[in-house]
């Protein structure tokens, strides 16, 4: 996986061949269609080991018990966010999805997957922000679902930056956006707002 992921960031996916991978992985190209039927089978693979950084995950549990949803919501997706940068692989996997040039030779089972992952994503944080509504912690007017949509997408812009920036970039100071979002759907900021703990 990982050479695959190496050759895939440095020619795209278009260019790679299967030849390639099992080159840079020190195997015989046998080796890789052993395990691989072809390099749609390779990807989609690959897109199947990320964890997508903005999905919370099912059990909001957590939520419902804190007094303050959104906060723990915050620090769970700054948390998640700074160790997806922080992983190579996983980092290299979201330059794979993200990145435009790379993106647009992937295989359409790989979109559908990711596709999947973002909206279940969005699911789960429209649960939180569900509870945030009922406590009336959440912005009076906004809808649970759009407000997480919304949410995702602002993650998904501040990824995106990064994945389009140099290596080195993933170090520099933290975007904003993530934190005048949360500012933005709260009844009460003060008491919500969470500093940010990408690095």
């Amino acid at each position: 996986m990982d050479a695959a992921l190496s050759v895939f960031a440095k020619v795209g996916v278009r260019a790679t061949t299967l030849e390639d991978v099992a080159a840079l992985a020190g195997v015989t190209r046998g080796a890789v269609y052993w395990h691989f039927a072809d390099k749609a089978a390779l990807v989609s693979e690959v897109v199947a080991g990320l964890q997508w950084p903005l999905d919370i995950g099912s059990d909001i549990t957590g939520y419902e018990a804190h007094q303050q949803p959104l906060r723990l919501l915050h620090q769970q997706l700054s948390l998640q966010l700074a160790r997806c940068m922080e992983d190579p692989v996983q980092w290299r996997t979201i330059q794979l999805v993200l990145c435009h040039g790379l993106r647009a030779d992937l295989p359409a089972d790989a979109m559908v997957q990711i596709e999947r992952a973002m909206i279940r994503a969005a699911r789960h944080v429209a649960q939180v922000m569900a509870i945030a509504r009922e406590r009336h912690q959440l912005r009076e007017g906004l809808r649970p679902a759009a407000a997480a949509r919304c949410l995702h997408t602002v993650g998904i812009g501040m990824l995106s930056a990064r994945a389009n920036e140099w290596p080195h970039a993933r170090q520099l100071a933290p975007p904003t956006s993530l934190d005048l979002f949360m500012l933005g759907i709260c009844r009460d900021p003060s008491a919500t707002l969470h500093t940010a703990a990408w690095r």
